[in-house]
């Protein structure tokens, strides 16, 4: 059952936002290609938009227990990862150009459904595209991320494609400016 429900209708950018559950966030060292979520560390998410820059809507659920999959076919195929929550309200940063920008949500901040901390979340994200051409402007995304106390679990993902694999490696090279790799 909904305990609580928020909605965010932030402009992003092409590099998508995090949900955190703690106040350890970081640039992702990966993308998650192949996938519209993956893991920073284990209290932050990394969710990919089709909206290059323009609005959408995020709508966050806290369940008192894990919620029925959603019917409607027009949200895409569930992800789900768990998440260790450190802080009792999630916080959506908005990835800018090396920078991030907290996203107000519209009614208020959401207390995760849990007594104590810290404690495993279980994360679900559905996602919408009217437009899934990535692009510019209002594309109508919207995305559900509904949020519940659970142990930890394995993450269920599409499986990747050799082009994904690719694509996260090239990633990978040049987001590492460590000094081994300019040697």
């Amino acid at each position: 059952m909904i305990i609580a429900e928020t909605t965010l209708t932030p402009e992003t950018g092409e590099y998508g936002y995090l949900l955190a559950l703690g106040e350890d966030y970081e640039w992702p060292p990966e993308w998650p290609y192949g996938w519209r979520c993956g893991p920073i560390g284990t209290e932050t998410a990394h969710i990919l938009t089709d909206t290059d820059t323009g609005p959408i809507t995020i709508t966050v659920q806290t369940h008192d227990a894990p919620p029925p999959p959603e019917t409607d076919p027009a949200w895409g195929p569930a992800e789900e990862m768990s998440l260790h929550a450190t802080e009792d309200t999630p916080a959506i940063y908005i990835l800018g150009s090396g920078d991030f920008e907290e996203a107000e949500p519209d009614d208020g901040p959401l207390a995760l459904p849990t007594e104590r901390l810290p404690a495993w979340m279980r994360m679900r994200l559905y996602c919408h595209t009217a437009d899934p051409e990535p692009g510019v402007g209002d594309r109508g995304e919207r995305h559900l991320i509904q949020l519940w106390a659970a142990p930890e679990e394995p993450p269920v993902h599409p499986e990747l494609t050799e082009s994904d694999l690719t694509q996260r490696r090239g990633y990978k090279e040049d987001f590492d400016q460590s000094a081994a790799a300019w040697e």
